[in-house]
C-alpha cells in the first residue's frame, strides 16, 4: 500500500462517520432520488441538522471525560414550556434569556450531584430527568392531560424567524450551531480546560496527579450540555409555534445515536466537534431518507438500532486497534 492510498485509510480508520456518512449520501440518491436533493429538502435538513446538532454538542463535552446525561430530553422540554409560557408576556429575548439560563442552572445542578455528592452520572442524571419530567407534566396540566398549546406562543413573527433563509441557504439554527460548534472546537483544542477534559475522559488518575482540576472541569461540561439543550428548546419551540409535555420524547435517544455514529467514545478522551456534527448529519440524513420511502415509524426505529449496533461494533474493533 503506498503512502497516499495509507493516508486515505488511516483517516478513514479514525474518521470512520465520515464514510458513513458518504454512504448514506449515495444511498439516499439512488433509493430517495431528485426528491432528497430537492432545495426544500435540503433546507428541512438543515434546520434539523442545526437544532439537534447543538442539543448533541453539548453531550458530546459530557461523552468527552466519561459521563453521561440522560436527562437533557427533559431539559429540552421544560425549557422550552418555560420559553413558550414566558414569551408572549416578556418577549423573545427576555424569555430566551430565562430559559436559556434555566438550562445552565439544571446542567451545573447535575455536575454537582456526579462531583459534590459522588452520584455515578447514569443515576444523578436520571433522577434529574425524573424531576423534569414531573414538572413538565405539572406545568402542562394533571398528567399532562391539559395542553398549554393554545396559550404559548400563537403565531407571530417567531415561526418566520426559524423559516429565514440567510445567504440564500442557511437557516438562523444551522448558523446558530456553526457559530457553536466553531467556538467549541477551539476551547476543545486550544484551552487548558478543553484539554483538560480529554485527560479526564482518558485516564481520571492522571489527571488529578497532573493537577487537573477534576471536580470542575465535569461540573463545566453538564453546564455547557444544560445551556445546549436550552438553546435547542428554544429552537424547537420556535419551529413548533408551541411546547408539548412530550416534546423531550425521545430527543434524547436521537442525540446519543447522534454522537455515538459520530464516533465520539461514551467511556470518555476522544471525541470533536467534527465527529459530532457527522454523526447528526448521518440521523438526520437516515430519517429523512426513511420519511421519503415512505416506512413505517416502527421499521425506522428498527433500522436506525441497526445502523447503531454496526457503528458500535466498528468503533470497538477500531478502538481496539489503536490500544494494541
Amino acid at each position: 500500500m503506498n503512502a497516499k492510498l495509507r493516508s486515505i485509510y488511516e483517516f478513514f480508520k479514525t474518521n470512520n462517520a465520515l464514510f458513513v456518512l458518504m454512504l448514506i449520501v449515495a444511498a439516499s440518491a439512488l433509493l430517495v432520488g431528485d426528491r432528497f436533493f430537492k432545495p426544500s429538502n435540503v433546507f428541512n435538513l438543515l434546520q434539523t441538522i442545526g437544532t439537534f446538532g447543538i442539543l448533541a454538542a453539548g453531550l458530546s463535552f459530557v461523552f468527552i471525560v466519561g459521563g453521561i446525561d440522560l436527562s437533557i430530553g427533559y431539559q429540552v422540554a421544560f425549557c422550552g414550556t418555560a420559553f413558550a409560557m414566558l414569551a408572549p408576556r416578556l418577549g423573545f429575548f427576555a424569555a430566551a434569556a430565562i430559559s436559556i439560563a434555566a438550562g445552565v442552572l439544571i446542567g451545573y445542578c447535575n455536575g454537582s450531584i456526579v462531583t459534590r455528592l459522588g452520584i455515578p452520572s447514569l443515576i444523578g442524571t436520571l433522577a434529574v430527568m425524573t424531576v423534569l419530567k414531573g414538572l413538565v407534566l405539572l406545568i402542562n396540566g394533571a398528567g399532562g392531560s391539559k395542553s398549554v398549546r393554545d396559550v404559548l406562543l400563537g403565531g407571530g413573527p417567531l415561526p418566520s424567524f426559524y423559516n429565514m433563509k440567510i445567504f440564500g441557504f442557511l437557516s438562523p439554527s444551522m448558523l446558530i450551531a456553526l457559530l457553536l460548534f466553531c467556538a467549541f472546537a477551539v476551547f476543545l483544542k486550544w484551552t487548558r480546560s478543553g484539554v483538560g477534559m480529554y485527560v479526564i475522559g482518558g485516564n481520571p488518575e492522571a489527571a488529578v496527579l497532573s493537577g487537573i482540576d477534576k471536580d470542575r472541569i465535569m461540573r463545566l461540561t453538564y453546564t455547557v450540555c444544560g445551556f445546549c439543550s436550552a438553546v435547542c428548546a428554544v429552537l424547537c419551540v420556535i419551529r413548533n409555534n408551541a411546547s408539548t409535555y412530550n416534546m423531550g420524547d425521545n430527543i434524547d435517544i436521537v442525540a446519543i445515536c447522534s454522537v455515538v455514529i459520530g464516533g465520539v467514545r461514551m467511556t470518555g478522551g476522544r471525541g470533536n466537534m467534527l465527529m459530532c456534527a457527522t454523526g447528526v448529519a448521518i440521523i438526520q440524513m437516515i430519517n429523512n431518507a426513511m420519511i421519503k420511502i415512505g416506512l413505517q415509524t416502527s421499521v425506522q426505529a428498527l433500522i436506525m438500532g441497526i445502523i447503531v449496533i454496526i457503528v458500535l461494533i466498528i468503533n470497538k474493533i477500531t478502538s481496539g486497534y489503536e490500544e494494541k
